[in-house]
């Protein structure tokens, strides 16, 4: 079967090599490789074609700045295979990836196979793989276990460490011209699978801090403006399925990383951010009525519960007590796990 691998190349002439002789290297060979250039100013474009006159699987499409989305999504229209892969061009792949997906995806008639990915920092590579294989067959069962947030199982809302049978795509895209494209795209995507396999072997190396790196930005204006409203609109969409407790899954988590969010506006380094407080105050105060189905899931933690309605009945009460906990009651905890 043919896999569609889809890269989108901007401005990344240094790590770009690396990438596709990564892929080059699959120990599964029916690959269709396909280069879209979003319109580089420095070598990327010119190193495409160079891999393009070297291999034959390999397809360059030059097009004009769009962003990433736009990128992948002429990637879609031109792909042929059966399945369809998306790889960053600064990251790189293990020999055995699409091989193992692949394999898994055939053995289980799957429309999406996800695999473990390894964090590449500057001093360490961090891996966690189990090799453990996971079938998701009930609806909307692998779409709740990546909203669970769940280490062991990263399936998250990252597009490349996916393989997705075409047919997933035919009517889908990702949204253009807003950042953080992949969150609403992979909670679409996971919604419509009736098989989806999980395999805990990382087969994807994902760098986490490379210069100009959007996904390393640090907290930045950008989560107000555009991470945010990300996740809003994918909230609306989990409002329309059958299911409720996807949509509560995900209220839990997103509840608890606003919470995050707000005490980190109080750190210094982040001092001119912090006129967005009163929006994150808004924010959770219109939600009050939600509570008792978040905090009913069976993940819930009763502390979490706690946090937000203190946080509600007095903001600087909650980052006062966070403060202490931080100060005094975290470090006992440690030390005693320590022991």
């Amino acid at each position: 079967m043919l896999i569609s691998v889809i890269v989108a190349v901007y401005n990344i002439e240094k790590y770009l090599g690396r990438c596709i002789d990564s892929i080059r290297a699959q120990t599964y060979k029916e690959l269709e490789v396909l280069l879209v250039d979003d319109g580089s100013t420095d070598n990327s474009g010119k190193i495409c074609d160079v891999y393009a006159e070297k291999d034959s699987r390999i397809r360059v499409i030059h097009r004009e700045n769009g962003g990433l989305s736009a990128a992948r999504n002429t990637g879609i229209d031109q792909a042929t295979g059966e399945y369809i892969a998306f790889v960053d061009g600064d990251d790189w792949l293990e020999p055995a990836m699409y091989q193992n997906l692949i394999d898994a995806a055939i053995a289980n008639e799957a429309q999406l196979v996800a695999c473990r990915y390894r964090r590449v920092f500057p001093d360490c590579i961090r891996d966690g793989s189990t090799g453990k294989i996971t079938v998701f067959r009930e609806p909307y069962s692998m779409l709740l276990q990546q909203l669970k947030e769940d280490e062991a199982y990263m399936i998250q809302h990252a597009a490349w460490n996916k393989l997705y049978h075409r047919s997933l795509l035919e009517t889908l895209r990702f949204p253009e011209g807003k950042w953080f494209e992949d969150i609403v795209f992979s909670a679409k995507v996971l919604s419509k699978i009736t098989c989806g396999v999980y395999v805990d072997t990382a087969g994807y190396n994902y760098v986490c801090v490379r210069e100009g790196s959007i996904m390393n930005a640090g907290f930045t204006e950008r989560q107000f403006t555009d991470l945010i409203p990300a996740v809003l609109e994918k909230e609306a969409f989990l409002e329309m399925l059958a299911d409720p407790e996807p949509l509560a899954t995900h209220r839990y988590h997103f509840y608890k990383w606003l919470l995050l969010c707000y005490r980190g506006l109080y750190r210094k380094e982040n001092r001119g951010l912090r006129y967005h407080a009163k929006e994150l105050v808004s924010l959770l105060k219109s939600r009050k009525d939600t509570f008792p189905s978040v905090y009913a899931i069976e993940d819930a933690k009763k502390t979490d519960e706690w946090k937000v309605r203190i946080f509600l009945l007095s903001p600087r009460l909650f980052r006062w007590i966070m403060a202490v906990n931080d100060a005094l009651i975290l470090p006992i905890r440690l030390k005693g796990l320590k022991k």
